[in-house]
C-alpha cells in the first residue's frame, strides 16, 4: 500500500506519473486534483466546440480534447510543489503537426473550460494558472447559464450571453470566413450544424459565385479597382452576388459596375 503526504490544502501530493491517459487526476502545484468527468451537457458542449473548431481551424492548427498541459512554474521547476499538469476541456495549438497523447508543453492559442458539475474553486484555480502562464486566451463556457466568458491576461473579462450574442473568433479559426460564433451554436446541435458543414458548403458556393462575377467582368473587358475586387471576392451574401453577376453582364464600364453594387 502506497502512503502519500498531503499538501497545504489537504489534498494528496502527487507527481507527473499520476497523470496518464485515462487518469482521474490532474496535478496542481504538486497536489492531486480529481478531474471532473464529461457527463451529460458538459460532454455535449465539449463535443460541439471541438467539432466547430476543427471545421474552422486554419491548416496547421490542432484541436485537442482533455490533453495534459505542462504548467509547471518555470523558475522553480525542480521543486515538486511547483509542478502542474492540467487538462483543459479543449485546446487549440499552433505548434503541432498532429494531435498528441503525451503532455503538451507549448502555449496554446486558446483553452476552453466548460463549467458543468465542477466546483467554482476548481475552475478558478485552473484558469488562474492559465493566466499566470500568459496563455493568451481562455473561454469559460457556462453550460447552465448558456454563456461564454472570454479571459485574456491584463484585460477585463467579457461575457457573451445566448440572447443573440456571438463570440468573436481568433484569426486562427477563420479558415472559412467565420468571424464570430453565435453563443447558441455551443449549446444546440441543430444550430451548430449551420456553422459546420452547412457553413462550409455555403462559403464554397459563395466563392464560386464571386469568381463568376470577376470572370464575367474580365470577359467583358471591364476593369475593377482593388477595393471593388476585394469586396466581390470576400462577399458571402448569395443574393448580392447573384445581383452583381447580372450587373457585371450589363454594366457599360467598371466604374458603373462599382457604382451599381450598392
Amino acid at each position: 500500500m502506497e502512503l502519500r503526504d498531503f499538501g497545504s490544502t489537504g489534498r494528496r501530493l502527487g507527481t507527473a506519473a499520476d497523470c496518464y491517459d485515462g487518469s482521474p487526476w490532474e496535478l496542481h502545484r504538486g497536489e492531486l486534483w480529481e478531474q471532473m468527468g464529461c457527463k451529460d451537457v458538459h460532454g455535449i458542449v465539449i463535443a460541439l466546440l471541438a467539432s466547430l473548431f476543427r471545421t474552422h481551424a486554419r491548416p496547421g492548427v490542432t484541436v485537442m480534447m482533455d490533453v495534459y498541459c505542462d504548467l509547471t512554474d518555470a523558475n522553480d521547476a525542480s521543486n515538486p510543489a511547483a509542478v502542474s499538469l492540467r487538462a483543459p476541456d479543449v485546446v487549440l495549438a499552433g505548434d503541432l503537426s498532429a494531435p498528441k497523447n503525451e503532455v503538451y508543453t507549448g502555449v496554446p492559442i486558446l483553452a476552453v473550460e466548460v463549467r458543468g458539475t465542477q466546483s467554482k474553486r476548481y475552475l478558478e484555480e485552473k484558469v488562474k494558472l492559465y493566466l499566470e502562464h500568459d496563455w493568451p486566451c481562455t473561454w469559460i463556457v457556462h453550460a447552465e447559464r448558456q454563456e461564454v466568458e472570454v479571459l485574456c491576461p491584463g484585460v477585463a473579462s467579457v461575457v457573451y450571453t445566448r440572447a443573440g450574442a456571438a463570440v468573436p473568433l481568433l484569426p486562427e479559426l477563420d479558415q472559412h470566413g467565420l468571424a464570430a460564433l453565435p453563443v447558441a451554436a455551443l449549446f444546440d446541435e441543430a444550430a451548430a450544424r449551420r456553422f459546420n458543414d452547412g457553413w462550409v458548403e455555403a462559403r464554397v458556393e459563395a466563392r464560386a459565385q464571386a469568381q463568376a462575377v470577376v470572370t464575367v467582368l474580365e470577359a467583358c473587358g471591364l476593369s475593377m479597382d482593388d477595393g471593388t475586387r476585394a469586396r466581390v471576392l470576400s462577399s458571402g451574401d448569395p443574393a448580392a452576388l447573384r445581383r452583381w453577376l447580372g450587373l457585371a453582364a450589363t454594366a457599360p464600364s467598371g466604374e458603373a459596375f462599382a457604382a451599381g453594387m450598392g
